[in-house]
């Protein structure tokens, strides 16, 4: 599978869930990052160390699993973008190419063109992403919400980074953040619905990601978000190591 001109974009998985979250597009010569969930020696890692093709990093809010090494991220000259409370929460550093973005304004980062818009997730300011690239198309990119507030379907998105963080079968109802996941996250069916509503016949992908631990099952979802996508989808859990190429076109 191959983008325009034969360039192909990859999606990378550093780590997914409450134990830090970090995320990976790259291209041929630049690279996007999502979340400052990781060390960023990690990110440098999963990159080969090809730090001058980073752009920038997207933040979608301020919960230590997602910004926990945002200052490390900025100190190493890595733009981050993501809404002005996080921003403010996380603290400016002299210097630092530290930005707030406006929801729904696009911001140009290298070859991706990134809208941000507002999620709810239990009163934390939060943005999900719309990112677009000439090889890549559109990916949404969602954690951290309790449902998506707009519909897609005039963007025929292509690729899906989104979050399915539990199912009520598969909760540990004795884990001390039972509440907070229920008021602060998307059920599987949430997740599901969210694909349903924007499904186009350009759908590529649906990577599933923040997978509650003790509270989901990744071939359990895999198995039923295909059902819905249909078999010539790529569905996967997002995990450490997960590597997908997300191009616009299938071949």
């Amino acid at each position: 599978m191959r983008g325009e001109g034969g360039v192909s974009l990859f999606l990378k998985c550093i780590s997914s869930g409450s134990k830090g979250n970090a995320y990976v597009l790259q291209g041929k010569d630049e690279i996007l990052l999502l979340e400052c969930g990781k060390p960023f020696i990690e990110v440098k890692k999963a990159i080969d160390w090809q730090i001058l093709k980073i752009k920038g990093c997207l933040l979608t809010h301020g919960h230590l699993d997602h910004s926990k090494n945002t200052k490390d991220f900025l100190k190493a000259g890595i733009p981050v973008f993501t809404n002005e409370e996080t921003k403010q929460t996380i603290g400016d550093i002299p210097g630092a190419q530290f930005y707030s973005v406006s929801e729904f304004k696009a911001v140009q980062i290298g070859g991706f063109k990134c809208i941000p818009f507002y999620v709810p997730h239990n009163g934390t300011p939060c943005y999900a992403w719309l990112i677009e690239h000439l090889e890549m198309g559109r990916l949404l990119f969602a954690t951290d919400f309790e449902y998506i507030p707009y519909n897609f379907q005039k963007q025929q998105i292509q690729h899906f980074l989104i979050e399915a963080n539990y199912q009520e079968q598969f909760i540990d109802k004795d884990i001390p953040n039972y509440e907070h996941k229920l008021l602060g996250h998307a059920s599987f069916e949430t997740c599901i619905g969210a694909i349903k509503a924007n499904q186009s016949p350009n759908l590529r992908s649906v990577i599933m990601c923040h997978l509650g631990a003790g509270s989901s099952a990744g071939n359990y979802f895999i198995n039923e978000m295909q059902k819905v996508t249909g078999r010539n989808i790529n569905v996967d859990c997002a995990a450490p190591g997960l590597i997908v190429e997300v191009n616009k076109e299938p071949f």
